[in-house]
């Protein structure tokens, strides 16, 4: 499998015009196990400013579909998408703004439409750089909150309606981004990020106890942020 989305990536990148060539980050690409058409979501440039930008192609790299997504004077950088079990898009971005927020929308695969824009994280913060997974049917996201002190990994289920409160999974001195990742395999669902220059925080969600846990730490100054989180899949997937 991880082979197969290695092979898609290169074809979506050769489907796509990438944003990266603009500084920002590059595209994201999910495979859909019901429609097996590669779902690939970037920030494409209009002339004044980055919009969202959904693209269907094939195993082969035939385009089936591209949609903006988003068409408004803000810039809307670094889409994530995610594809539920039932097939539903789930595409998620952040919009630059004075304070910088969080806005999803879903596509139906039964008929094909795009359902309105939403936004998810508290509205008085500004939040930023989402990631996305579905754990089971549920689908979740990840990202940062800003202050001009600290940023904070927050987390919550992306539920339409009513949109539920997110939670400070932990807190981080770093001033630059927090590369996170949302992990979901064999029924775990976790979060990582680089806390400063020597170790990589995690969290690991608790289905039972609808909690995350404390967060640890793992250290990577004798390797890579690669090997770290490694070593803590290791620890969430257990032997």
């Amino acid at each position: 499998m991880h082979d197969a989305i290695r092979r898609y990536s290169v074809i979506a990148a050769i489907a796509l015009a990438s944003a990266s060539a603009f500084g920002v980050d590059p595209p994201d690409l999910c495979v859909s196990t019901l429609s097996g058409l590669i779902e690939t979501v970037d920030a494409t440039w209009s002339g004044n400013n980055f919009n969202v930008r959904c693209t269907e192609t094939t195993s082969t790299g035939q385009q089936v579909s591209s949609t903006l997504v988003t068409t408004n004077a803000a810039n809307d950088v670094d889409p994530r998408v995610a594809i539920a079990p039932s097939g539903d898009v789930l595409v998620v971005w952040w919009r630059d703004l004075t304070k910088d927020a969080l806005v999803y929308r879903k596509r139906s695969l039964a008929t094909g439409i795009w359902g309105p824009e939403r936004v998810a994280g508290a509205t008085s913060e500004g939040n930023s750089h989402p990631r996305v997974a579905y754990d089971g049917d549920t689908s979740w996201v990840a990202y940062e909150i800003q202050n001009s002190k600290s940023r904070s990994i927050g987390a919550q289920i992306i539920d339409d309606d009513p949109e539920p409160f997110r939670t400070i999974v932990a807190t981080s001195t770093r001033v630059s981004d927090l590369d996170i990742r949302l992990n979901t395999e064999a029924k775990h669902l976790w979060v990582s990020w680089i806390d400063n220059g020597w170790r990589v925080g995690w969290a690991e969600y608790n289905h039972q106890k609808q909690y995350w846990s404390v967060p640890v730490y793992e250290p990577y100054d004798e390797d890579s942020v690669a090997a770290a989180r490694s070593r803590i899949r290791n620890y969430v997937l257990g032997p």
